[in-house]
């Protein structure tokens, strides 16, 4: 039960099992790459990996916002029935989806034509992608029960999940490694749908007793903040969540095929990846802060109160980070613990600085969005992205027009400014349309 007032220690305390899940899951590509170059022709199998994963995850984006929508909705069995049900559903169109993506001639069409990769690549990438057919599915299971699990309280459990994830991962990389047979990039694939596919099972598991109690158990009581939804409706909310994922993935090739195109482009789209992935390594925390506005938000006095803890713990993220990159504590992290290349170092820690501050932009973000589902106000949501994207394209041709910066410059400052401008949207869009409450969910049911 959520209490009348929110203190911090209370947010903290239903935060930080979920901060601490997504900064475990960052450690899952280091342990898959780690395994690939184990096994014989690395350079050709994390090529591999390098395609198959990306394109998993695109199939997968539009299933991601189950875990939000699992906390927005799941108030009752009514709303559990539908919420599983359109889960279903929509895992078995993106499996179908990607059945025909991956076993028929259309993978020819997608890596030849399309992305113009060489025989050889393209080859190793099938069984990764082959072998990740049930990875939509096991997502959107997972989420939508974990969504379940924090709307009424039980964040550790996600932790434990996440635990379960990786243990499965790292042993299932290892085992491959030690007994051979499989090529590096297949075998990348099968650890993640294995480590997701069990995780899932664990999260189910765990999951039964709390729906039988909360849900099933409970006498039905008429939410008027928040009335069922009919199957339409649910699409209809949902729609432009899975739309703004999908937008949100692709963001990332527009920015690489941006600096390509850009001052010194080999030596910044090396140095891209180690810049980019520090912002999102101590970004990451503040993507669970999107699950918790949702499940903790009830009027104006708690919105003040995770307003307060959401931005702060953005700010401080963001300080870390600035002391990382702005001190001679750069020259240990880059050269010492990754062992990035001298010629390629000072773009990465110039990179790296640009992106500071990303976690507190992201804060605000996910501060808004979890605002606006609560809501009911996806297409805000959607928006917001669509002028995200924009917004970087904007960047990275002006960018690339006036060519005075490197690549990795052009990039990291494009993503920085598409997040600001982002983050300026959603607060239009998610102020109280009134004095009296901060919760006016849509009503598209």
């Amino acid at each position: 039960m959520v209490p009348t007032k929110l203190s911090q220690r209370y947010i903290f305390d239903f935060w930080y099992p979920l901060a601490l899940s997504w900064l475990m899951m960052s450690i899952a590509d280091p342990v898959v790459s780690a395994g690939i170059t184990r096994l014989p022709q690395p350079e050709l199998e994390l090529a591999a990996f390098g395609v198959a994963q990306p394109i998993a995850i695109l199939m997968e984006s539009p299933i991601i916002y189950m875990l939000g929508t699992g906390v927005a909705l799941v108030s009752n069995r009514a709303m559990y029935q539908l919420v599983w049900r359109f889960m279903l559903h929509l895992s078995i169109l993106m499996t179908v989806a990607s059945a025909l993506l991956f076993f028929t001639p259309a993978y020819h069409v997608m890596t030849r034509t399309l992305l113009g990769l060489t025989e050889d690549v393209a080859a190793a990438a099938r069984p990764a992608m082959q072998l990740l057919l049930l990875w939509p599915a096991a997502i959107g299971l997972r989420r939508f029960l974990q969504g379940v699990l924090i709307r009424h309280g039980y964040t550790r459990h996600i932790t434990w999940g996440t635990l379960f994830r990786l243990a499965t991962l790292t042993a299932t990389m290892a085992a491959g490694v030690w007994l051979g047979g499989l090529p590096g990039a297949a075998l990348g694939g099968l650890a993640m749908v294995l480590s997701v596919i069990i995780e899932a099972i664990v999260i189910a598991w765990w999951a039964r007793p709390i729906v039988r109690t909360h849900i099933f158990g409970r006498a039905e009581t008429p939410d008027q903040s928040q009335p069922d939804m009919t199957y339409a409706g649910m699409w209809r909310f949902y729609l432009p969540l899975a739309a703004t994922d999908v937008m949100r993935v692709i963001s990332r090739p527009l920015v690489v095929a941006g600096i390509a195109r850009s001052a010194m482009p080999a030596a910044s789209l090396a140095a891209f990846p180690v810049a980019f992935g520090l912002g999102m390594f101590f970004s990451s925390p503040m993507r669970a802060s999107h699950e918790v506005v949702i499940a903790l938000l009830k009027d104006e006095g708690s919105y003040k109160a995770l307003r307060r803890f959401v931005v702060i713990s953005g700010a401080i993220l963001s300080l870390v980070m600035a002391v990382l990159v702005f001190t001679p504590l750069d020259r240990f992290y880059f050269t010492v613990l990754l062992g990035v290349p001298a010629e390629i170092r000072p773009l990465a820690v110039l990179g790296a600085q640009f992106m500071v501050p990303i976690t507190f932009l992201m804060a605000w973000q996910n501060l808004y969005r979890g605002r606006l589902i609560k809501r009911h106000n996806t297409r805000s949501i959607q928006f917001g992205m669509a002028v995200n994207l924009v917004s970087m394209l904007l960047a990275l041709t002006i960018g690339v027009s006036v060519g005075l910066a490197s690549g990795v410059v052009v990039g990291t400052a494009s993503v920085i400014l598409a997040y600001a401008v982002e983050v300026v949207v959603l607060n239009a869009a998610s102020r109280p349309p009134d004095t009296l409450s901060d919760l006016q969910p849509t009503r598209a049911h």
